[in-house]
């Protein structure tokens, strides 16, 4: 099975039909995908959990395409209250959230090696090869981050795809140290600066694996993280996949309209009889 790992709210369910409508597109190996979310609501009324019907719906989708697919949701609120009640990076553009994929070593049931998606993520080839990576002596491997090398350091690494090797992970602390980072200093882009920091030797993956500018025809998962374009005028762009008329009319792709398609028709069926539809 290919071991998918998901993390957030319950806002981020268009972005998970998404990716894993255009992972099933080349992938027909059977998935085993992990949703990590925690609720939150007592703090913010919008960091609501990602709901049992919502993953239930999801598990359907996948299996149309593989039927021994499956879809595990773990809640680990009461460690991130436990762990992070007061994180100076709570309250950050990116919110709590972005904190949560932090806890995978807590979860059971994990296997060794995982891939960490964003919900910003849409496959454009076949994922498996990435599994083959020797990951021996390392904790993740992850793309260059595209503005972070020029910001920030050469070698800063992006944290939306993510190649997890959670047996070394629980061997060396990784996530523990990570998590201590997290909670005690403040930082711009947690936890991608804090992994970047303590990460024990570097493992690149290679750009195709996380693509966060242009779609090429090696492009295996492109990631719509914000981006900087200087033309007319210096200005920030943060188009996300199910942002279709801004996808087609600033960035000019069309190569997922098969797969908005039907992401639009399970929107419309979702309006219509509800969450839970038999496939």
């Amino acid at each position: 099975m290919i071991p998918l790992l998901y993390c957030g709210n319950e806002n981020v369910f268009d972005g998970m039909l998404i990716s894993l409508l255009s992972i099933t597109k080349y992938t027909k190996t059977p998935l085993e995908v992990f949703v990590l979310t925690m609720d939150l609501s007592d703090m913010n009324a919008k960091w609501r959990p990602v709901r049992k019907e919502q993953t239930d719906y999801l598990e359907k989708i996948i299996q149309r395409v593989n039927p021994d697919s499956v879809i595990h949701l773990a809640d680990v609120s009461d460690l991130f209250r436990t762990q992070m009640s007061g994180s100076p990076n709570l309250n950050t553009s990116y919110g709590p959230y972005t904190l949560v994929r932090l806890f995978a070593d807590e979860v059971p049931g994990l296997p060794d090696k995982i891939l960490y998606l964003d919900t910003d993520t849409v496959a454009h080839d076949d994922l498996t090869p990435v599994f083959n990576i020797d990951m021996t002596g390392c904790e993740y491997a992850a793309a260059i981050d595209y503005l972070g090398k020029i910001f920030i350091r050469y070698d800063y690494q992006n944290a939306g795809v993510l190649l997890l090797n959670m047996a070394f992970i629980k061997q060396t602390g990784f996530f523990e140290r990570v998590r201590e980072c997290c909670r005690t200093e403040k930082m711009a882009f947690p936890d991608q600066s804090a992994m970047n920091k303590y990460r024990s030797r570097k493992m690149f993956l290679p750009v195709k694996y996380n693509e966060q500018r242009r779609l090429h025809k090696n492009t295996v998962i492109q990631h719509f993280c914000k981006s900087i374009r200087l033309l007319p005028f210096y200005h920030t762009v943060n188009v996300k996949p199910w942002e279709i008329e801004r996808m087609h009319s600033i960035y000019h792709i069309h190569a997922y309209d098969d797969i908005l398609e039907k992401y639009t028709a399970c929107k419309r069926q979702l309006e219509h009889y509800g969450p839970l539809i038999e496939s």
